[in-house]
Formats: C-alpha cells, sequence, structure tokens
C-alpha cells in the first residue's frame, strides 16, 4: 500500500493531507516514508552516476575520435607532402630528362642542316636555314562553287625544298617543317621570305566559304599543304598552292642559286 502523502503546509506550522493527492493546487509537500526516501536517494545516486559515466564515456570516445581524426589529417598530410615531393622530384627528372633529349635533338637538328648545306653547297652552311625553291608555276585550279558548277581560278604552286632527308620519317619532316611557317624571335615567318603574306590551313574553295578570308584579294595567301619525299635528291619537299606570285627570291633561297 502507497503510503506516501500529498500535503500542504498550515499556518501553524503543521502539515495537512489535501484531497486532490498530487494534482491538488493546494499541495506544497510530499511526504514520505524513511525507507522510500532512502531508496529514492539511492536511485537519485544511481542515475546521476550513470549520468557522469556516460559523460565520462562521451568524452573519451570524443577525445579519441579528435585524436583518431587529428592522426588521420597529420597522415594524410604527410602523405600527401611525400607523394608531392615525389611527383616533384619525377617532374624535374622528366624535363632534366626533356632538356638533355631537346639539346641532343636541337644538336643533332644542327648537324644534319649543316650536312645538307654543305651538301648542297648552301653557304653559310652554318647558318643557312636550309630551305630552297625549287620551282614556282602557275597553275589552273579547278573548284566546286555548288553542287553541279565548277569555277577555275589562276593559282601558283611551288616546291620548296627542305634540309631535311629522305631518312626523315614523315612525322619527323612535317613537324620540323612547321618552322617555314611559325614565327622566329623576331616575330617574322621564313615564308615571308618569300612574299607569302598569310598562311590558310586548308584548300581554296574552303578558304572562300571562311567569311574571315574570303575577300583574299591583293594577299599571297599560302594554301593546301602537302609533303613529298623526293627520292632522286634524297630531301623532303614542302608542295603548296599560294594565290599570287612569288616575291623575287632572295638568291641564298634558290636552288642552283649558289655556285656549285
Amino acid at each position: 500500500m502507497d503510503s506516501t502523502k500529498f500535503v500542504k503546509r498550515t499556518a501553524l506550522g503543521g502539515y495537512k493531507e489535501v484531497d486532490g493527492g498530487n494534482s491538488d493546487p493546494e499541495c506544497t509537500h510530499v511526504i514520505l516514508p524513511r525507507d522510500e526516501y532512502h531508496t529514492l536517494l539511492l536511485e537519485i545516486k544511481k542515475a546521476e552516476q550513470e549520468t557522469r559515466e556516460t559523460k565520462y564515456e562521451a568524452e573519451k570516445r570524443l577525445k579519441e575520435l579528435r585524436n583518431s581524426t587529428e592522426y588521420q589529417y597529420r597522415k594524410a598530410i604527410s602523405e600527401t607532402l611525400e607523394n608531392v615531393r615525389a611527383l616533384e622530384q619525377e617532374l624535374a627528372e622528366a624535363r632534366a630528362e626533356s632538356d638533355y633529349r631537346r639539346r641532343l635533338n636541337e644538336n643533332l637538328l644542327r648537324i644534319s642542316r649543316e650536312r645538307a648545306n654543305a651538301e648542297r653547297k648552301l653557304r653559310p652552311k652554318k647558318e643557312h636555314t636550309g630551305y630552297v625553291v625549287v620551282s614556282s608555276t602557275e597553275k589552273d585550279y579547278r573548284y566546286r562553287i555548288d553542287r553541279r558548277a565548277t569555277e577555275t581560278v589562276t593559282l601558283w604552286e611551288t616546291v620548296i625544298q627542305s634540309p631535311y632527308t629522305v631518312e626523315f620519317t614523315e612525322e619527323q619532316a612535317r613537324t620540323q617543317m612547321r618552322e617555314l611557317t611559325a614565327a622566329g624571335e623576331d616575330g617574322k615567318r621564313l615564308i615571308e621570305r618569300l612574299g607569302i603574306e598569310y598562311v590558310y590551313g586548308d584548300t581554296y574553295e574552303t578558304m572562300l566559304k571562311d567569311p574571315e578570308w574570303r575577300n583574299h584579294d591583293g594577299y599571297n595567301i599560302m594554301l593546301d599543304r602537302r609533303l613529298k619525299a623526293n627520292y632522286r635528291t634524297g630531301y623532303w619537299e614542302l608542295i603548296f598552292l599560294h594565290t599570287l606570285p612569288l616575291d623575287v627570291v632572295p638568291k641564298d633561297m634558290r636552288a642552283g642559286g649558289q655556285d656549285r
């Protein structure tokens, strides 16, 4: 039987049990038997102890997680730095190897060009570009203007002999001969010495359809470049079309223009 009493304090300092129990608004105190009171105290202490233990375990786990996270973070940073240093080392070695091969390649190309110039009696052999004009011919060029009709325009076809022998592969020759149309240190192209003002990387009919190039009158434009391995002479040649005749070809760029 429940011996708990719900009471109110009287004016004389005593206590009087209320009718409504715990829900009675006049209830000011709860009177418990001694054993129940001690039991309640024990339960409160147990709950407080469990709360402290739970808090301790939570803080311990949080600390472990923080330590683990910091360790993993430091480990990740350390591994990243090691990877970066390794990549930097690999990159430095690759650059050194690339520089070495580039210098070696430049040296071999220089020697090859000098030999080709000496063989063709192009002087000065050390400074000469090795490019000479073999021929430049007027040519009627037929092109399509629509699905049924064609027109003819007069273009010029020029053949330039390079300093690169047919021992070079097509890819090697093509790559090296880009120097004809690449801007030099002075900002000018070697091909400009022949009066070629602009370089278009496709055919004449494609240029006519290109809004940025269709108004080409009065300009000498290089078109339709092709390579030829001339096994009779032993050198790679560049054959291309252009819209106007060449300027007077400098003597040092004429095939046979120097004493043999």
